[in-house]
């Protein structure tokens, strides 16, 4: 079934959203901006929802007066485009104002009034081709790329405008390799994967072998830790502090500079805790710990519950855990919360809300330009 119709705004994925009078249904529609009209195709893709389903755009008809024509080769529509950058479509400008709208409206979902929160301007990328420091690109030892929304196959691909040099020279080496039958994927998968960073060496590529984390963004990690040393400079009852989710030490380094008195980190990766030891940074103490069990907070208690202070930078899926958590960090008047999904913040922020805490500064940080991803920081007093 085809119609017409103009996509009125982004859903919280990034897709254009467009109304079809006929049935009253609303669709989402890949490779679209708001103010794009244009005839659409409804597509057979599930989802389990009687308002909304999807749609792919057959021809445009007048353009939203923020699409641009991408400079990567491989944007596009069809199966085989890669879907990495997939906001390459609209002006810079229009990217920072739908992501913040994302973050509004994820903080409005959650219950916040947010006519009472000050929510500025995004912090702009410094670059917004050649800034990426790592990625996971697929193979199945016949062609390497990235898998595509489309069509959930392997966009083949010769280079990535965004990777930086390092990584970029690391992906043709990679592509120098094919075809190689030890890089074939297996009965039960479609591909394998290989993670590139620019602190690996051409000759330590690997199949299905993960990289330490690290924010892809080297010049934006650098700002993020200039607000954490900021703020923390600027808080006169550090104490103790606590860092959920420490990783291999991005934010540690910076909390270890700082006048607090002494720092527990915990972290779930072993090898990122290892590597946090070997920096032998004063004050810290680091813990492998399963942040995510059930009883988390009951079995720390004893460590942190003296702490007045608390860092966390969790993965997507956010804190998750809140049962015992305040009771188990009695002492805290402090939370710096760095998230990077808006919808699971806004459902901790609103916990947090809940038991009394209320957000006293809110930092909004490009990382990753031309796709939705919006990196909040986010300061909480007692």
């Amino acid at each position: 079934m085809k119609f017409n119709g103009t996509i009125t705004h982004l859903s919280q994925k990034g897709l254009g959203v467009v109304k079809n009078d006929q049935n009253n249904m609303s669709y989402f529609v890949y490779g679209t901006w708001p103010g794009d009209a244009g005839e659409f195709e409804i597509i057979d893709k599930p989802l389990n929802n009687k308002k909304f389903a999807y749609a792919k755009l057959i021809a445009l008809t007048h353009p939203s007066a923020q699409r641009q024509m991408p400079i990567c080769p491989y944007v596009g529509l069809v199966e085989n485009s890669c879907t990495g950058c997939p906001w390459m479509i609209a002006d810079y400008t229009s990217q920072l104002e739908q992501k913040r709208n994302r973050f509004v409206y994820a903080m409005k979902r959650a219950g916040f009034d947010t006519t009472q929160l000050s929510i500025g301007s995004i912090h702009p990328a410094p670059h917004l081709y050649g800034y990426r420091n790592r990625c996971q690109i697929k193979t199945d030892g016949e062609k390497l790329g990235f898998v595509s929304e489309n069509s959930y196959q392997i966009a083949p691909i010769n280079d990535c405008i965004v990777l930086n040099e390092r990584c970029r020279d690391l992906l043709k080496t990679a592509l120098q390799q094919l075809p190689n039958d030890a890089w074939q994927a297996d009965s039960d998968h479609n591909w394998q994967f290989i993670e590139l960073d620019d602190d690996m060496q051409a000759d330590e590529i690997r199949i299905n072998q993960k990289r330490p984390f690290k924010q892809g963004n080297t010049a934006q990690k650098e700002w993020m830790q200039a607000w954490l040393r900021e703020k923390l400079a600027h808080n006169p009852h550090l104490g103790k502090v606590v860092e959920l989710f420490c990783g291999s030490g991005n934010f540690t380094e910076i909390i270890a500079e700082s006048n607090c008195t002494s720092i527990i980190a915990y972290e779930s990766e072993h090898g990122a805790i290892q590597a946090l030891k070997a920096r032998n940074l004063g004050k810290v103490t680091a813990q492998v710990t399963d942040l995510f069990k059930s009883s988390i907070w009951n079995d720390i208690r004893r460590n942190v519950f003296d702490a007045e202070t608390l860092v966390l930078d969790p993965p997507r899926s956010g804190l998750k855990k809140h049962h015992g958590f305040f009771a188990s960090l009695a002492a805290l008047r402090t939370i710096y919360y760095i998230s990077c999904n808006p919808e699971t913040f806004a459902r901790d922020a609103w916990f947090f809300n809940q038991n009394g805490w209320s957000i006293t500064d809110i930092q909004l940080v490009d990382l990753f330009p031309h796709t939705p991803h919006i990196e909040a920081l986010v300061e909480f007093r007692k």
